[in-house]
């Protein structure tokens, strides 16, 4: 099935209220919305659904997809195939050349039945809906026209799409420095897919100095994500004034031929320059296994008691929403990695302990309660309540990577069949 996406966008779930409505039970009645940025093509973004949406496998909340790209809601697959803002056109035609089109990869059984069919054909974008109008109409008169049909004109010749040069050079510096201690952090990724992280933390005597090469396709899939960052759009100098304290960011990115630099001292960073500089912190970070270290402790106590802070709320909060605990264990964990290495541990950390235990063992009650109310439904074919308890199950453990999540989607989809078939 192919869908094309109009210039106001589109946007996806399970809803009748959709511009795309797809049959799957692991999407949101309101799910993500696929979008155009005038002059940046096509993005997706993701309407708070339960279980997020996807971009090549990573979960995003907002972020550009170009042709190759699959997009993963709920157990729908889309493939992207175009991503360019379609052209006015008077009236629908059969081929729309230019037009953003993508492929929904979705291994459902074809609907039965007329009453079906007719919900099936509801649920196609109406530029296509127009199309199969026409060729209906068509296939009525051709026993007329044929005798004067014209042979149609020569194809066009499309020149080949020339792949886009994302060669990466990185150099970013941070140095956060008091009158008790001065912190660099330096990371660089050459051309020749070498990146090195050297780290000096003065006060703590803390030296490291890590480096390795970088699989090119991760790298160009960073390259990518900067470009898009709007980064490279932002002016050269952010300067800013903070007594008996110096705290600067320099960063320097070039993709292809096209280089920009950007230093902050002393101020508020710009928010692209912050997202940025957070992706390449994450990149290094995660392929050269440097965590806590690459902080001063100063930082690591703040970013420990924010994710500390949060991680209460979200406990507080567990009967608003059912991904709430999970959520809070995850950011529980976070506070307890980011203090690893800080001694003495703060006040607090005894609650990290201790409340994230309250967590885990609340969630796993939660989750055998369900289990056995949707086993109990399965028994006695009760599929409504089946499927209301397996739902809470994939929200209660919201990774998609968690066998209890991964069970609970496979009997889900048999319950959905089962209710379908009634």
């Amino acid at each position: 099935m192919r869908i094309t996406v109009p210039a106001a966008g589109a946007r996806l779930g399970r809803s009748s209220k959709n511009d795309i409505v797809l049959d799957d039970p692991l999407l949101s009645r309101h799910h993500c919305r696929l979008y155009f940025k005038p002059g940046d093509g096509l993005f997706v973004t993701d309407l708070a659904s339960a279980n997020g949406t996807m971009v090549n496998k990573r979960s995003i909340q907002d972020q550009q997809v170009v042709p190759g790209d699959l997009i993963q809601i709920g157990d729908s697959v889309i493939e992207v195939l175009n991503d360019s803002l379609p052209e006015p056109q008077a009236a629908p035609a059969v081929s729309a050349a230019g037009a953003p089109v993508v492929d929904l990869g979705l291994n459902k059984p074809p609907a039965k039945g007329a009453a079906a069919a007719r919900k099936g054909i509801g649920r196609i974008p109406l530029t296509i809906t127009a199309v199969l109008v026409t060729l209906i109409a068509l296939a009525a008169w051709a026993p007329k026209i044929i005798k004067r049909a014209v042979p149609p004109p020569p194809p066009i010749p499309i020149a080949p799409r020339v792949a886009e040069d994302l060669t990466l050079d990185i150099e970013y510096e941070k140095v956060q420095a008091t009158a008790a201690n001065i912190f660099r952090y330096h990371l660089r990724i050459a051309p020749d897919r070498t990146i090195s992280i050297q780290i000096d933390d003065i006060a703590n005597d803390r030296h490291v100095r890590k480096e390795k090469k970088v699989d090119p396709s991760l790298l160009s899939e960073l390259a990518g994500a900067l470009r898009n960052s709007g980064f490279m759009a932002l002016s050269g100098d952010y300067s800013g004034i903070k007594p008996d304290v110096l705290e600067q960011f320099d960063l320097c990115v070039t993709i292809g031929r096209r280089a920009h630099r950007v230093k902050v001292l002393n101020r508020v960073e710009p928010d692209d320059f912050r997202k940025a500089r957070e992706m390449i912190e994450e990149f290094g970070k995660i392929e050269l296994g440097l965590h806590a270290i690459q902080f001063s402790p100063e930082k690591l106590l703040q970013m420990a008691g924010d994710a500390y802070l949060l991680a209460r709320k979200l406990y507080d909060e567990r009967d608003v929403k059912y991904a709430n605990i999970a959520l809070s264990v995850r950011h529980f964990d976070e506070a307890d990695l980011l203090l690893e290495t800080i001694e003495p541990k703060p006040d607090y950390y005894a609650d990290i302990v201790r409340i994230r235990n309250d967590a885990k063992r609340d969630l796993e009650q939660r989750y055998e309660d369900q289990k056995f109310r949707a086993e109990r439904a399965i028994r006695l074919r009760d599929w409504p309540e089946a499927s209301a308890a397996l739902q809470a199950i994939c929200e209660l453990i919201p990774d998609r990577a968690d066998s209890r999540n991964e069970e609970a989607r496979k009997q889900l989809l048999d319950v959905q069949r089962r209710m379908n078939t009634r």
